[in-house]
């Protein structure tokens, strides 16, 4: 749907489509559905989010954020579905810091384990827990002080990106899948939201999955047959 900005008396069409698409194909009430917090500054996020969980030492240990693709070649292109768990650097890293936009800087808070990664795959850097968020030294980033790391590949030019900690190991491990849709707010206004996840027990359309992928499907211990995603 395309909308016209101003306050001025206007009429919006929205195009022809599909409608809303359907997430289950068993019954929900059957699928095994808990209740979850999600972490604030993702904005509006849709039934079929494949979502992770915030497990730092701190900041915003166990709220859910989506899922982001970074194995291997499986990196999360910026302004696609996949990069909805993330944060875009926009001024290249430095050993100790990185940058962000403010509006993006509301999804973290101190205490919150970052990883930087870049769509050119070069490899997860740990850049450890944050120590500060400074939204007022610079007008238009945020200055994000966490642990020292190699900051080589974190540039705008391979379009670096940041995301917290989410399992044992470096990597986004996908748990569950957002039952319906949620706004968890943006920018300095943002509180998170209460949702219900999908953990098992389910037969989901793939088409109505989103920022799913073959090693999201693994660590979801799911399976895909034809058109359909099953949570075992």
């Amino acid at each position: 749907m395309k909308v016209i900005g101003g306050s001025i008396p206007q009429m919006v069409q929205n195009p022809d489509g599909a409608g809303i698409k359907k997430l289950f194909h068993s019954q929900r009430d059957i699928a095994l559905i808990l209740d979850k917090t999600l972490a604030p500054g993702y904005g509006v996020l849709k039934a079929g989010t494949v979502l992770c969980v915030n497990t730092s030492a701190a900041g915003n240990v166990g709220k859910l954020y989506p899922y982001v693709p970074v194995y291997g070649s499986q990196v999360a292109a910026l302004n696609t579905d996949a990069a909805l768990g993330v944060a875009a650097m926009v001024a290249n890293a430095s050993s100790g810091h990185v940058y962000v936009s403010i509006e993006d800087s509301y999804k973290f808070i101190v205490g919150d384990q970052l990883y930087f990664e870049n769509t050119s795959g070069d490899g997860l850097v740990n850049c450890g827990v944050i120590t500060a968020i400074d939204r007022t030294t610079v007008s238009i980033y945020a200055d994000i002080t966490c642990g020292a790391f190699t900051a080589t590949n974190g540039t705008t030019a391979k379009h670096a990106y940041v995301y917290v900690v989410s399992g044992s190991t470096p990597y986004s491990i996908a748990k569950y899948v957002l039952d319906k849709d949620v706004d968890t707010g943006i920018g300095e206004d943002a509180v998170g939201a209460l949702a219900t996840v999908v953990l098992s027990n389910a037969i989901l359309y793939t088409a109505s999955l989103i920022n799913m992928t073959a090693a999201a499907i693994t660590s979801l211990g799911a399976v895909t047959d034809g058109r359909f995603t099953i949570l075992k």
